[in-house]
C-alpha cells in the first residue's frame, strides 16, 4: 500500500481520505463542494478516480474498512439491539450472521456413488433424510 500511496500526490491522498470517510461524516458533504474547497474541477476528481494507482489504493482502503473487526462488531451490536427492541428482521439477520440460524448439516454416507444407486435406494435415502429433517423441526413423522 505504501508504494501505491507514493504514486499519489498529496492532493490526491487528501481526496482519497475524503472518499474513504463515511458519506454521512464527510466535510464538505458533496463531491462538488469538495472540488471547490480543494480548488480543482470536479472532472479532475473523476480523472483521479480513474487512474490505476488511485483505484488500487481506493480499493485497498475500502477492503480494509469493510473487513475491519470493529466495523463488523458495531454492525452486529446494532442488529442485536434492534432485535431486542422487537425488530424481527434484525433478529433474523443477527442470527444468520452469527451462524445461530443455519440448518443442521446432514451427512449421507453410501458405499456407492449416487449414479450407481438404484431408483429405490435413492428413494430410501431421500425418505430417510426427510424423516430426520422433520424430526429435527419437531414435526410429526407419518
Amino acid at each position: 500500500m505504501a508504494s501505491t500511496e507514493a504514486l499519489l500526490t498529496s492532493d490526491q491522498q487528501r481526496y482519497m481520505d475524503w472518499l474513504c470517510t463515511a458519506p454521512s461524516e464527510r466535510v464538505p458533504s458533496s463531491k462538488k463542494q469538495y472540488a471547490i474547497l480543494a480548488s480543482v474541477d470536479v472532472t479532475t476528481l473523476r480523472r483521479w478516480e480513474k487512474k490505476p494507482a488511485f483505484r488500487q489504493e481506493w480499493q485497498t482502503r475500502v477492503d480494509d474498512l469493510q473487513g475491519s473487526p470493529e466495523r463488523t462488531q458495531a454492525l452486529l451490536d446494532t442488529l442485536y439491539n434492534k432485535a431486542l427492541d422487537g425488530d424481527t428482521k434484525s433478529a433474523q439477520l443477527y442470527l444468520q450472521a452469527t451462524n445461530r440460524m443455519a440448518p443442521a448439516t446432514i451427512e449421507v454416507k453410501s458405499e456407492k456413488r449416487s449414479a450407481e444407486l438404484t431408483d429405490s435406494e435413492l428413494d430410501e435415502l431421500i425418505a430417510a433424510m426427510a424423516t430426520r429433517e422433520k424430526q429435527s423441526r419437531g414435526l410429526k413423522v407419518v
